[in-house]
């Protein structure tokens, strides 16, 4: 049973763990409310049973009250003659006609209707005696009306045993479904207590355990993290057992990155010495151009420290802000071309430019790799620029050809010299928008957002 119980842990994820306990809880509670409906339903049909009958208790004993005061009109008519005993005697019968038929309504017993069938015999004896007393020429003192009067006497006796039987009876049913009630509320109460009992212990042992369960793989990765924050990397890290749990799987993954990273740790400390000692600005951001590594070549180029440029967008050296949009489109390399940086205090610096992905093991782009050269000195020792030399070495050479159309290179021969759009538009008899238009795909193509890029250009390429 117990290895049973581990296998099951094993292959159970916390999702599985919380999904069974949801479903325990709700299968519980199901439980409760089934047994709370069962009981309210029976409590229901019990209490209307127990209405009806009470009604019916109620006007069998107001029946035999009624039936007992039938013989008092007939009696004090023998006693004083009077003939309004009649009337007396016509309204207390009426009553009891109606009490009779009531009682009729509520019973389903045969054995008990035959009794009240018995009842309504002698409550015909009664009425045919009382009309026989009443139709005495003289009632005062007469024999005749003695001797009817002690048999409806009888009579009335014998109708008051048999409704009394119908009233206990009655009495007992009533008792019966008051029991009833109180039994099924009892075992509603306790039923329900017992469901409720078990919640609350699932809830504790299966909160302790689970608790238990995910609060041991997330110590495990605070010991991990400490251990990074505090540079001992190397240090072996305790692994959890496999088992089928998300934050356990992630505990011992990071447990293997942390392996795999301490192995790794000389080959790139060596990547990082390397990296430094490279004379030019070498940059490498992500995919969405935010900044990963800078050599120190680059922060002495850009007066920035590390930490003000790593996660930072690559257009606060391309553009000098912060921008989202990428200076340049992300799926075209570049190879010596002119651009420009600007440093920490704005200040342009004009480079000779390139850009190219680095790709995985499986040709997928990773990363992009920014290298640049600063051209400040070449420009300002233009007239050294015409020695073969130091344009072979110097020189900023865009591939292939120039990148710019006859018109485009027209265009900005007149914009370093000064010419204005219109004076450019009028000299060229184009269109103002026209002008504007080339002057954009100017700055795409050279990657530049001011006319000293522009100027620098012409000059790297002898168009002025």
């Amino acid at each position: 049973m117990l290895k049973l119980f581990k296998s099951l842990k094993i292959n159970l994820t916390i999702f599985q763990k919380l999904l069974i306990g949801i479903i325990a809880s709700l299968m519980l509670n199901v439980v409760v409310a089934y047994v709370g409906i069962v009981s309210v339903n029976k409590l229901d049909h019990t209490s209307e049973l127990l209405l009806i009958e009470s009604q019916k208790h109620s006007n069998l004993q107001n029946f035999k009250l009624n039936f007992l005061e039938l013989l008092m009109p007939a009696n004090d008519y023998l006693i004083h003659g009077n003939k309004v005993e009649i009337l007396n005697f016509i309204k207390l019968d009426s009553i009891a006609r109606n009490q009779l038929e009531q009682s009729k309504s509520y019973e389903n017993n045969h054995f008990n209707e035959h009794f009240l069938e018995e009842i309504e015999d002698i409550l015909q004896e009664v009425e045919k005696l009382s009309t026989n007393i009443f139709d005495l020429k003289e009632p005062i003192g007469s024999i005749q009306g003695a001797l009817m009067m002690e048999v409806m006497d009888g009579v009335v006796a014998d109708a008051q045993k048999k409704i009394d039987i119908l009233l206990l009876e009655s009495t007992t049913l009533l008792n019966s479904y008051v029991e009833s009630n109180q039994i099924t509320n009892l075992k509603a109460s306790r039923i329900i207590i017992i469901v409720m009992v078990i919640i609350m212990i699932f809830l504790l042992a299966g909160g302790y355990f689970y608790v238990k369960e995910i609060i041991r793989p997330i110590k495990n990765l605070s010991s991990i993290a400490q251990k990074v924050t505090s540079g001992n990397s190397k240090k072996e890290v305790k692994e959890l057992p496999r088992i089928n749990d998300e934050i356990n799987n992630f505990s011992n993954l990071f447990t293997n990155m942390m392996s795999v990273l301490s192995e790794n740790t000389v080959s790139k400390d060596y990547l990082n010495s390397i990296l430094h000692k490279i004379e030019e600005s070498l940059i490498i951001t992500n995919l969405e151009g935010n900044i990963m590594i800078v050599n120190k070549s680059t922060l002495e180029l850009l007066k920035y420290s590390e930490n003000e440029l790593i996660g930072e967008s690559i257009n606060m050296i391309l553009l000098g802000e912060k921008k989202n949009t990428p200076i340049i489109s992300e799926d075209k390399e570049v190879q010596n071309v002119f651009n420009t940086y600007y440093s920490k205090h704005k200040v342009a610096i004009p480079v000779a430019f390139s850009k190219s992905f680095i790709y995985d093991n499986t040709n997928r782009k990773t990363a992009i790799l920014y290298l640049a050269y600063n051209q400040t000195e070449n420009l300002n020792k233009k007239s050294e620029l015409k020695d073969d030399n130091m344009l072979n070495k110097g020189k900023i050479i865009i591939n292939e050809k120039t990148p710019l159309t006859n018109r485009e290179v027209e265009v900005i021969k007149l914009i370093v010299k000064d010419y204005s759009s219109q004076e450019i538009a009028d000299k060229l008899f184009i269109s103002i928008r026209t002008v504007e238009t080339h002057r954009k795909n100017i700055m795409v193509k050279l990657h530049t957002k001011s006319t000293i890029g522009l100027v620098h250009y012409a000059i790297q390429n002898n168009l002025i």
